[in-house]
């Protein structure tokens, strides 16, 4: 009997792992060239494989395009307050044949046409002093996360402005942050996590965005026709989801060190990426030591469209310094791009995990 209900759970294991054929198949990394960006938050991957990053901190070159060898093979963009001149690069997307790019020092999105020879045309910029996190292109729009405010004095956390900059559509209010309907639930998890920086993800395919935050699990579903939101998500065995309590968040305050116990102890969302038959999310754990030190370690749950979980592996061998992974997902290939981060005396060291996902 017992070697019988063994069999069964080996065969169930199987069936919920295996039996779909899904993988996200470790392929080969890049080394970026030593020294080559200053800081970077993000990255965007063009349709010959080459890496377009934004650096906030280089005044001569705000973007910069590597190609596979992690060499830096065009740079240009002068930081400054003059016309053709950007206040500090952050949050890049691309999607053939247009580029976005965030500007925390000036609060707009720079939008690029790609033409020919790593040349980009700039055709539009909108404001957007709302913006604090990554952005995603859809249909000629820039889909944005931050804290926007309607006419009729409701906050929204994802909202969408087209090209000319018109036309705002606010589409996931602030209270649907976590994963619940509910403004009471809202109010609960927002004092749970109070004291920590908490961030947001998104991602978009055909006529779908998908929002998850860093601190809980639930992503919310957002049919971007007839703004429809629904939500899903299932938190493994190995997530530990923050709940600081009184003590802590008033410890917090005056011992601002204990935040890297919190870091190690506690879970992490670290992106978000979408398909036409599937949605992956990216969540942390700080457990992979080498010497003394303690590194973000990267787990992948891949969920069919309809928020059925369809099955669950480790990323390896990424590893990170960071809690936030820049991803790119390239659509057309179904090929994964992570990024780590790992902080020397002089400059960060970054590395691009290349990963095949497999159905």
């Amino acid at each position: 009997m017992k070697k019988l209900f063994f069999l069964m759970a080996i065969m169930s294991l199987y069936l919920f792992n295996y039996g779909w054929s899904w993988e996200a198949k470790y392929l080969s990394k890049i080394n970026i060239a030593e020294g080559a960006l200053y800081q970077s938050a993000s990255f965007v991957v063009l349709e010959n494989g080459d890496l377009l990053f934004t650096d906030i901190r280089d005044k001569k070159a705000q973007l910069k395009i590597f190609n596979e060898d992690g060499q830096v093979i065009r740079a240009w963009g002068q930081l400054g307050p003059g016309p053709e001149e950007f206040g500090g690069l952050g949050f890049p997307d691309y999607q053939k044949p247009y580029l976005a790019v965030s500007d925390a020092g000036k609060h707009r999105i720079h939008i690029f046409e790609k033409l020919s020879n790593y040349e980009f045309k700039k055709i539009a910029e909108i404001l957007a002093w709302e913006q604090n996190g990554n952005i995603k292109i859809y249909d000629k729009n820039i889909l944005i996360t931050g804290v926007a405010i309607s006419s009729e004095g409701k906050k929204y956390l994802v909202f969408m402005r087209g090209f000319s900059g018109r036309n705002t559509r606010y589409l996931l209010p602030v209270e649907y942050t976590y994963g619940h309907h509910s403004k009471g639930e809202y109010e609960k998890v927002n004092n749970e996590v109070s004291g920590i920086y908490s961030l947001s993800f998104i991602d978009v395919c055909e006529d779908f965005a998908y929002h998850v935050s860093d601190v809980r699990l639930k992503v919310a579903k957002i049919n971007l026709r007839s703004e429809k939101i629904e939500f899903f998500g299932q938190e493994p065995e190995n997530f530990r989801r923050v709940v600081l309590n009184k003590k802590l968040r008033e410890d917090l305050l005056r011992a601002p060190e204990i935040v890297e116990e919190i870091m190690t102890k506690n879970s992490f969302v670290g992106g978000i990426f979408a398909d036409r038959d599937f949605v992956g999310v990216i969540y942390l754990n700080r457990e992979k030591k080498i010497s003394e030190t303690l590194y973000y370690a990267p787990y992948l749950q891949v969920y069919d469209r309809t928020g059925k979980l369809l099955y669950e592996q480790p990323l390896t061998p990424f590893y990170s310094e960071e809690r936030i992974v820049p991803l790119y997902y390239q659509k057309d290939n179904r090929l994964l791009y992570l990024c780590s981060i790992i902080y020397g005396v002089e400059h960060p060291k970054y590395v691009i995990y290349k990963y095949q996902i497999k159905t």
